[in-house]
């Protein structure tokens, strides 16, 4: 609750009231600093504030730019503004900022060592068969080759989530350090990772930083994954790969779609001749595994990556719509599971991810050109797991 702080002002010697403070004055003198306050009450014992933009131009980028400094300064206070658009004029609300925690790590550093155990188990599986260590790399143990394979993977997804995290920090807000989530053997040994932010973004320029963030890292670490694991797999004939799978019966080959960036990796890297097959190395698989998991985070639907970049470039009723659309991307292409676990938490939720702090102010001209970034990130990432 908010403690009610009345100060009269005195404007002249008959002592006629022409303001006073409904919240902590230091609070006010922020807001009134800023904007031009026109009224101020509170709605629902929070206090409101009518507020107009000082000085000239466009006012919405006044009140973005204002707005972003208000946030800044009333974090450090303890408070968090929320801006509103009704009419005609502009409603700030102050809710209280959700107190600061010091970090603990435990959790996350046994959460990492249970998913680099299963990420370790799942490579070791895939490089300990006979076509590998007897015949493609006889010098090679699985060991090793299971240890390159986790270092993969968590390059990929932990390195996605401290991209998040380093920009939760440069925009002040306290963001934890990634949880991973470990997977059965045979699923890539994890789920991937998370981290929790304690407050909304401030404005949709943030929230778009937040969702565009994680996945330009993991890009960009799947490229130079691809490109190294490339470099180590194999081109074979595609009759001796008969010859070892009837030699060695237990071992099956499997066929996989390359997403469009392996392919033009490869092509640069290494011709595949007709008649030749590519035997991927683990380190290539874990590209192929980057590949997909980052094709997910960029579907344009709920609280995923895609979901933060659509909500901040069309806003919250549009949003809904993309996350339907969203959806029916995953279904075809394939992903059956994850979009039956969408939909079912876009029910629970109503489609609301809350939006940021200022959910009037629109996108910068130069996030919406990086939009075509996004979208050729999303294309180049597509493992289509039905063929279409």
């Amino acid at each position: 609750m908010f403690k009610t702080i009345v100060n009269w002002k005195l404007e002249d010697d008959i002592g006629q009231m022409t303001g006073y403070y409904i919240a902590d004055p230091a609070v006010e003198e922020s807001i009134e600093g800023l904007f031009q306050v026109q009224d101020r009450y509170f709605y629902l014992d929070q206090p409101t504030y009518v507020v107009k933009p000082l000085g000239t131009g466009s006012p919405k980028l006044l009140m973005k730019e204002a707005f972003v400094r208000l946030a800044d300064d009333l974090r450090d206070l303890g408070y968090l503004p929320k801006l509103s658009h009704e009419v005609d004029r502009y409603l700030i609300t102050l809710v209280r900022a959700p107190p600061r925690t010091p970090p603990v790590y435990r959790r996350n550093l046994i959460l990492l060592g249970v998913t680099a155990a299963t990420i370790y188990l799942d490579g070791y599986l895939r490089s300990n068969n006979p076509i590998l260590t007897e015949i493609l790399m006889p010098g090679t143990s699985a060991f090793i080759n299971a240890f390159y394979f986790t270092l993969s993977i968590l390059a990929v997804f932990g390195l996605h989530e401290i991209g998040h995290k380093a920009v939760s920090t440069l925009r002040g807000i306290e963001a934890s350090m990634p949880y991973f989530i470990p997977a059965p053997p045979g699923m890539g040994g994890t789920f991937g990772a998370v981290i929790t932010q304690k407050e909304p973004p401030t404005n949709r320029d943030a929230l778009f930083d937040l969702g565009f963030s994680g996945p330009l890292i993991g890009f960009l670490v799947t490229v130079v994954v691809a490109v190294v694991g490339l470099k180590l797999s194999y081109i074979v004939p595609l009759e001796e790969t008969m010859t070892w799978m009837a030699m060695f019966p237990d071992v099956r080959l499997q066929q996989i779609p390359f997403p469009l960036l392996i392919r033009m990796i490869s092509d640069a890297l290494i011709q595949v001749p007709d008649g030749m097959v590519l035997i991927l190395h683990p380190v290539a698989f874990a590209a192929w595994v980057g590949s997909l998991v980052t094709f997910i985070n960029l579907i344009p639907a709920w609280q995923l990556d895609g979901g933060h970049i659509s909500r901040a470039l069309l806003g919250g009723p549009y949003h809904k719509i993309m996350s339907i659309v969203g959806v029916v991307m995953l279904l075809v292409s394939g992903y059956y599971i994850m979009a039956v676990m969408i939909a079912f938490f876009m029910m629970r939720s109503g489609g609301d991810d809350g939006g940021p702090l200022d959910d009037i102010s629109p996108l910068s001209h130069s996030r919406k050109l990086m939009v075509i970034a996004y979208l050729a990130m999303m294309a180049l990432t597509l493992v289509a797991l039905f063929p279409f």
